[in-house]
């Protein structure tokens, strides 16, 4: 450290200067002035040996008119002469230090400028100027370190931009990352270009990778997944592929749901349907096709509704029949034998909707006058028949006499199968 008055080194501790006797500066001052005092204290410096000069060229002209008895007046003037072409050229030497500060400091605005429009090239070569005057100038150092790592940043993010153009997603992607980690932790607004720049790449990479990932999703889950993805992506591009993806969702909602239409599986093709719309709220067609399908399965429970009723009451008509009319007389002849015998064959089939079994006929005789003269029971063969199947009985009514005489199947009894 120095002292800014005469400029003589001085100790850490010391308070006042050995050499002019006056109060030094604390850190806290010299450090607030550091890089103004040490011109000044150069330009004191040279002041104080110039004075000194000066006054010892004093003190030997004091001493010829001393040893004299008259003095010149030149003698006089010159030390003061010489005291102004010291001080000028001190002043000179200052207001030359000067400019170049005011210098060094327009290089370093422009440079700044330079950087932030994203010229580097400008930038670098301008602090390079700026450093070359003033090589110990801390902040130009600084600067230029910041725009080299910029411009090398920058280069990555051009050769990332290259690389889409090529359609090099994967080497691409890696340049990005790269970059990004790169550019964590630098907050100074020099990079905010370059991070504009990596983002709207980063979003482009994103939009072509789901691009190409588009064509191998084929339903709408796998799309569904994807949508995710580009609703965190923003620019035109990004809300184009949105609207590709929704529309490949309402076009494979719509086939899947019309197919299962078509199936009549109308609980799967709602669903489908639904699922499409989830996605595509506004989708006219798909709406339609959801109404559409909610009319069909409408109608189509309404018949099947219809279908069952009827079902049940055939059922049961059938169920009736074959609890009551399951026995059906197709055919039924008698002779009456020498002996005044009636004899009786009977054809019989199986009416029911099931198998029958057991069967027996209780039948009447009756005269042409519709008189009663004769009854019988009589057991049916073979035993068990399918529905549609025929069956015959045969009996013997003796003591009839009669004839013309007509028998009737009055009664019949069987058992279901």
């Amino acid at each position: 450290m120095y002292c800014h008055h005469c400029g003589k080194k001085r100790t850490d501790d010391a308070i006042y200067c050995s050499q002019c006797g006056r109060l030094l500066a604390t850190d806290e001052d010299g450090a607030a002035n550091a890089g103004a005092e040490r011109t000044l204290v150069m330009l004191e410096t040279a002041a104080s040996i110039e004075t000194d000069r000066g006054n010892k060229q004093a003190a030997l002209s004091m001493d010829t008119r001393k040893r004299g008895a008259k003095g010149s007046l030149w003698a006089w003037l010159l030390p003061i002469i010489l005291a102004l072409v010291t001080a000028g050229s001190v002043f000179g030497y200052y207001i030359y230090q000067a400019g170049i500060n005011d210098s060094v400091i327009k290089l370093q605005a422009k440079a700044k400028s330079a950087a932030l429009a994203g010229r580097y090239d400008e930038a670098q070569a301008l602090l390079k100027e700026a450093e070359e005057a003033r090589p110990a100038f801390a902040a130009v150092q600084k600067d230029a370190e910041i725009v080299a790592i910029a411009a090398e940043l920058s280069q990555s993010v051009t050769a990332a931009a290259k690389l889409l153009e090529e359609q090099k997603l994967a080497e691409a992607e890696q340049t990005i990352e790269k970059a990004g980690n790169e550019l964590d932790g630098h907050t100074e607004p020099i990079f905010t270009r370059v991070k504009e720049q990596l983002g709207n790449y980063s979003v482009k990479l994103g939009v072509m990778k789901l691009t190409v990932e588009l064509a191998d999703a084929k339903t709408v889950d796998e799309l569904a997944a994807k949508l995710n993805v580009a609703k965190h992506l923003e620019g035109e591009e990004a809300a184009a592929v949105r609207e590709q993806i929704v529309a490949k969702i309402v076009d494979i909602s719509m086939k899947e749901a019309e197919s299962l239409l078509k199936k009549k599986n109308y609980s799967d093709a709602l669903d489908a349907a639904s699922k499409g719309l989830t996605y595509a709220k506004d989708n006219a067609k798909l709406a339609e096709l959801e109404k559409k399908i909610t009319e069909a399965r409408a109608d189509y429970e309404k018949d099947e509704q219809q279908r069952l009723e009827q079902a049940m009451q055939q059922a049961a008509a059938e169920d009736l029949k074959n609890q009551t009319a399951a026995v059906e007389v197709i055919q039924i002849d008698s002779t009456l034998d020498e002996f005044g015998d009636l004899n009786i064959a009977g054809e019989l089939k199986n009416a029911a909707t099931r198998p029958i079994y057991s069967i027996t006929v209780k039948f009447i005789v009756y005269d042409a006058e519709g008189n009663e003269v004769g009854s019988g029971t009589a057991v049916a063969s073979p035993d068990y028949v399918e529905p549609g199947e025929k069956i015959t009985f045969t009996s013997t009514v003796y003591g009839v006499y009669v004839e013309n005489t007509t028998v009737v199947v009055d009664h019949a009894t069987w058992y279901l199968d």
